[in-house]
């Protein structure tokens, strides 16, 4: 068996192949079929090589649907090669079609196979959508892809072999690719499917990286996985579970994956903040997120103003993170830290404020807004909990708790 570094010809690779299923190699099996196009002597050979010869080169080393599946990956090298995505779409398609009838009912041991091929199905389906884009045409391969991803998904999630070689422990993998298709397209609706199929009782319960019967989850998995979770619980307003999946990712994700933490990062001090936790300076400028280091300050302080001006300089750049609305959010707590650092100014037994006082204190750091206006906030504050009192409507009066009048942030965002 010739080493996978000299897999250059056609040949070598039907070999590898061969070699890989006939002794149940996974591992072997998804190396071969990860062909690069940097491997020039190999796309020399496909670009000259005649469609008769490929399909009989494959026939011979093979059985079906094997066979299928090792041509259609040759032709989507090929068409990908030549720039001709919307065909090499089409190509992988049919590979991931043939080896998910073989996947089926096989055991688990060719599941590095099945990524591989997934994963080459959605970098086709992108190139494919950008290319008919660029023609004005409509995009529509990441859906049809989502469709074949979601065979795989059912064929792992479904699985009734014992948990020790279940499919199960590939799912993730599978889900992530979903996951990936879903926010590109944002269907997002779907990814709930995906998160009740994992919460099921049958699914393998190791999701924070122990292991059960001898297996766990890839560290790189579960670190994608909670990354997604952690983004959809923001979107569900689960700020409490947005922080746990969000920070699993980040303190898991390799030291070296410096642009995935920073990615998480995105999300994850957004979600600190409006728990009422500020990052340090020192790890906002380690990953160069130097615009959180005003808005925290603000926040903090209860700066109305500040904050204000920090979130429309940044305005653009938080709506193509897809966090504006999340980082917007904020803006309670900071009138919350407003109101709070005014009844600190009070004497210790103070329980009733007057309304027109925090409007003369809003108009001295220049926001103008109405005693109404001002009425309208605290009733919202004191409804989600963050204030507890009553507004006297008739007095102008704020009247608050002899206890904690203000309770702390992490206690309010439990689920």
């Amino acid at each position: 068996m010739a080493p996978l570094s000299s897999l250059s010809t056609c040949q070598a690779v039907a070999q590898a192949v061969a070699h890989a299923i006939a002794s149940q190699d996974g591992e072997l099996l998804a190396s071969a079929l990860t062909m690069d196009l940097g491997n020039s002597p190999l796309l020399e050979q496909l670009r000259q090589i005649s469609e008769r010869t490929l399909e009989q080169l494959c026939a011979r080393a093979v059985d079906e649907p094997y066979d299928e599946m090792l041509l259609e990956h040759f032709r989507y090298l090929q068409h990908t090669h030549a720039g001709e995505f919307q065909e090499a779409y089409a190509n992988q398609e049919r590979a991931c079609m043939a080896f998910q009838k073989v996947f089926e009912k096989d055991s688990a041991w060719s599941m590095p196979a099945l990524h591989v091929l997934n994963l080459d199905l959605r970098r086709a389906a992108q190139k494919a959508d950008g290319q008919a884009k660029e023609r004005g045409e409509k995009p529509n391969k990441l859906q049809e892809a989502a469709r074949t991803l979601q065979k795989s998904f059912q064929i792992t999630v479904t699985d009734r072999a014992p948990l020790e070689s279940s499919k199960k422990w590939g799912a993730l993998h599978v889900i992530n690719n979903l996951f990936k298709v879903y926010f590109q397209l944002n269907n997002l609706r779907l990814c709930q499917n995906l998160i009740r199929a994992v919460e099921g009782p049958g699914f393998p319960k190791a999701l924070d990286g122990q292991s059960l019967d001898g297996r766990s989850f890839p560290v790189s998995q579960l670190v994608s996985y909670k990354y997604f979770v952690g983004r959809l619980s923001l979107l569900n307003s689960q700020f409490s579970r947005a922080e746990r999946e969000l920070n699993f990712s980040f303190v898991h994700a390799p030291r070296r994956s410096f642009k995935n933490k920073r990615l998480v990062l995105r999300y994850l001090v957004p979600v600190k903040i409006v728990l009422g936790s500020f990052p340090s300076i020192k790890l906002l400028e380690k990953y160069k997120l130097p615009y959180f280091i005003p808005i925290c300050r603000a926040v903090h302080r209860g700066d109305l103003r500040a904050f204000e001006a920090e979130l429309s300089a940044h305005q653009q750049l938080f709506i193509r993170h897809g966090s504006y609305l999340l980082v917007e959010r904020a803006k309670i707590i900071v009138y919350r830290n407003f109101f709070k650092r005014v009844h600190e100014l009070h004497p210790p037994a103070t329980t009733k404020l007057d309304v027109k006082k925090f409007k003369q204190l809003l108009n001295v750091i220049g926001v103008e807004m109405e005693v109404d206006e001002i009425e309208c906030v605290l009733a919202n504050l004191i409804y989600n909990g963050y204030i507890k009192g009553y507004i006297s409507h008739q007095h102008g009066k704020l009247v608050v708790s002899k206890g904690v009048a203000f309770p702390p942030l992490h206690e309010l965002q439990s689920d």
